[in-house]
């Protein structure tokens, strides 16, 4: 349960980091590209613990 747990959390902090960063972010034309690394980041913590199940 301790793994879900830190699993969540871990996610917090992204998005929260990720909002945060995009909030001081200036819009510009670099701004989609950054939205869809900023997508990729989020999508990788949410599937890492695919990783340990794989191994």
């Amino acid at each position: 349960m301790s793994v879900i747990t830190a699993w969540v959390k871990d996610i917090f902090i992204v998005i929260l980091a990720i909002t945060f960063l995009e909030i001081l972010l200036p819009e510009s034309s670099m701004a989609k590209y950054l939205k869809f690394i900023f997508s990729i980041i989020v999508l990788a913590t949410i599937l890492s613990p695919l990783a340990s199940f794989l191994e």
